[in-house]
């Protein structure tokens, strides 16, 4: 928890900077990494979905092909900005909800979540999951036939344009709408609220009911990929200084191909992707990065899974 509130720390600084007419580090990638992206050929089959035998969840289609991954605006870990090749894949349509993750329980292969206070209520019922680990969130898509997305795989569902072949800074494009995803926006929790927001302009106090933002959907179809609860993904993560540049972290040497971040023995750490309901820093931009252990469990930290094709 130390290193997310150290986190959560410098993030408000970068705020501060940003504000005062400052900008966060950038470093430029443009003279060590070709940036030029490949058209995907497929994008005819955007749209298929397929349905999970085992929970019935709605997967959307990811084709193969380039994408651009990370900043060059935002923070160390999400720099530098680089290109990325994905073999296709399938990714939820929404986020595991309380009764779908009750049935992993039910079968006994789940864990119950540290905190039952939604969980166990019905009118949660089809919220998303909360305070649930990495682990546990391995346990269900392992369960349900599937796995974790990968980050660089979160990422591309998230922000990339096929159509033209142009990153995006939110899933539903590069303006912050307040109406398009449950963020922080009010004050009952907390008095922090997201930028360029009206208070409680999403409707919600705590989490949304999955898929409750169609118009914020990403190009491929997923559904609360901004905003509503952080997602755990696969990938280690390894803690940066956000101020100081010189230290490489993985955008700086992850392979083209299908990257799976750091190795997993390496750290304790796994990242989580997408802002939530009580979460300011970072106002949601796709780009952003957050990590807690893998044995952690919070409010406002949920998962969605994938699948190879």
């Amino acid at each position: 928890m130390r290193s997310s509130i150290y986190r959560f720390m410098v993030a408000a600084s970068v705020l501060a900077l940003s504000m005062s007419g400052c900008s966060a580090i950038s470093m430029d990638s443009s003279e060590s990494r070709n940036l030029t992206i490949t058209r995907e050929t497929d994008v005819e089959e955007i749209g298929r979905t397929k349905v999970a035998s085992v929970d019935n969840m709605t997967l959307m289609y990811v084709p193969a092909g380039e994408f651009l991954m990370g900043t060059e605006t935002g923070l160390t870990d999400e720099q530098p900005i680089h290109k990325v090749y994905l073999d296709s894949y399938w990714i939820d349509q929404t986020e595991i909800s309380n009764a779908m993750y009750a049935k992993c329980v039910e079968a006994g292969i789940c864990d119950k979540p540290s905190s039952l206070a939604f969980y166990s209520d019905s009118a949660f019922a089809s919220h998303p999951v909360e305070y649930v680990s990495w682990n546990d969130a391995v346990n269900y898509c392992t369960w349900g036939g599937r796995r974790l997305p990968s980050e660089a795989e979160w990422e591309k569902a998230a922000t990339w344009d096929p159509y033209t072949n142009e990153q995006r800074v939110y899933p539903w494009g590069n303006e912050y709408d307040c109406r398009k995803g449950n963020f922080d926006d009010e004050t009952e929790l907390d008095d922090s609220l997201m930028q360029a927001g009206d208070v409680s302009c999403d409707g919600f106090v705590h989490s949304a009911p999955v898929g409750s933002f169609p118009e914020g959907a990403s190009v491929y179809g997923a559904l609360d990929l901004g905003g509503n609860v952080w997602e755990w993904v696969h990938d280690a993560f390894i803690e940066v200084d956000p101020f100081n540049a010189s230290i490489q972290n993985y955008y700086s040497i992850s392979p083209l191909e299908n990257p799976q971040g750091v190795d997993p023995a390496t750290t304790e750490y796994r990242s989580m992707r997408g802002g939530s309901y009580n979460f300011t820093f970072g106002y949601g931009r796709s780009a952003y990065r957050l990590w807690f252990g893998l044995d952690d469990s919070y409010d406002g930290v949920g998962f969605r899974c994938a699948l190879s094709n």
